[in-house]
C-alpha cells in the first residue's frame, strides 16, 4: 500500500484557494444522497477517542426550513432563505451510547456517564473538528458551504431537536455554487509566519 498521502494541486485548490463561501447559488437541488456520500467519506476523520459525536440534520422540509429561519439572526435569514440546501451541524450529548458501533471501551462509556459536563465539552469539541471535515467533504463534491454561527440554538433545538440529545451547533448553508457567486476575491490573510510559532 502507498504511503504516499499528498493530494496534487488541483484538490488543493478545490479544497482550499478556490474554495468560497458563497452568497449565490445554481438552481441545481443539492442530492441528500450526495450529502450520505459525504458523511461516509469524512466518518474516518481522526477525533479524540475516535468518537463520532457529530450529527447532521437536513431541514428538507418546509416546516424545518422555517423553524431554522425562525432560529436565525436577522442579518442571515436571506442567507439562509437562498441556500438550496441547511444542515444544521449537531453534537450528540450522549455519543457514548453508541461506543458499540465507533469502537469505544466500555470503561470509557462509563466515565462519560458519570460526567455530564465533560461530556458536553467533549461532544462540542470533536462535532467542532468533525464539521470541519464535513465542510472539506462537501467541497471535495463540488459543493459550496457557508457556515452560519448566528442563531438561537435553544429554540432551533426546541423546534426540531425535540427530547432527542442532539444539541445544534452551526448551520451548514449548502449548494452548487453560482458562476458568479457572490463571496468576493480574496483579501490578504494571516501569513503563516503571523500564526505559527515555534518555540
Amino acid at each position: 500500500m502507498s504511503t504516499n498521502f499528498a493530494i496534487d494541486a488541483a484538490a488543493r485548490a478545490t479544497l482550499f484557494t478556490d474554495a468560497r463561501s458563497a452568497l449565490q447559488w445554481d438552481e441545481r437541488p443539492v442530492s441528500m444522497e450526495v450529502v450520505r456520500e459525504v458523511w461516509d467519506l469524512i466518518k474516518w476523520g481522526p477525533t479524540a477517542n475516535n468518537t463520532v459525536p457529530l450529527r447532521v440534520l437536513a431541514a428538507a422540509s418546509e416546516d424545518a426550513r422555517a423553524a431554522v429561519l425562525g432560529a436565525a439572526a436577522a442579518g442571515n435569514r436571506d442567507k439562509v432563505t437562498a441556500a438550496p440546501l441547511v444542515l444544521v451541524a449537531a453534537r450528540d450529548e450522549r455519543f457514548h451510547d453508541a461506543f458499540g458501533v465507533t469502537g469505544g471501551s466500555e470503561s470509557a462509556a462509563a466515565r462519560f456517564e458519570a460526567d455530564p459536563e465533560a461530556r458536553t465539552t467533549f461532544s462540542h469539541t470533536n462535532t467542532m473538528l468533525q464539521t470541519g471535515y464535513l465542510i472539506l467533504g462537501l467541497r471535495a463534491a463540488g459543493l459550496a458551504v457557508r457556515p452560519v454561527g448566528g442563531f438561537d440554538r435553544a429554540a432551533l433545538d426546541s423546534a426540531l431537536l425535540g427530547d432527542s440529545s442532539w444539541r445544534s451547533e452551526l448551520l451548514l448553508l449548502v449548494g452548487y455554487p453560482a458562476e458568479s457567486h457572490g463571496a468576493g476575491e480574496r483579501k490578504g490573510r494571516m501569513s503563516a509566519d503571523q500564526a505559527i510559532r515555534e518555540l
